[in-house]
């Protein structure tokens, strides 16, 4: 059926039609994207009030998960206090970079 995306099985017939800034369209339209949806169903989730969950890169993840355990690693030693600071600077941007709108 035309305008059916994936598993989408209802007949979705009415529409509800909003102008935006372009600042407001572009941060739905990163938002939408974080989660993995279409900016129609990133908006009816959020009118609805049901749960959107954001789309994790998993290659990040275990890049802050190495970075966390060489900063744990650097701070313990001596003489590596330098290296822990460093490595924590680089988890401190990656977790910027996953929270930054795209």
């Amino acid at each position: 059926m035309p305008g059916q995306r994936g598993s989408e099985t209802r007949k979705l017939t009415q529409q509800v039609g909003i102008r935006l800034t372009e600042e407001e369209y572009e941060r739905l339209l990163g938002e939408a994207q974080a989660a993995g949806l279409t900016l129609a169903a990133l908006t009816r989730k959020r009118l609805l009030g049901l749960h959107i969950t954001a789309q994790v890169d998993g290659e990040l993840i275990r890049e802050l998960r190495r970075l966390g355990g060489l900063a744990k690693l650097a701070i313990r030693m001596p003489g590596m206090t330098e290296a822990g600071r460093l490595a924590l600077a680089d988890i401190r941007r990656a977790i910027a970079h996953v929270a930054a709108p795209s």
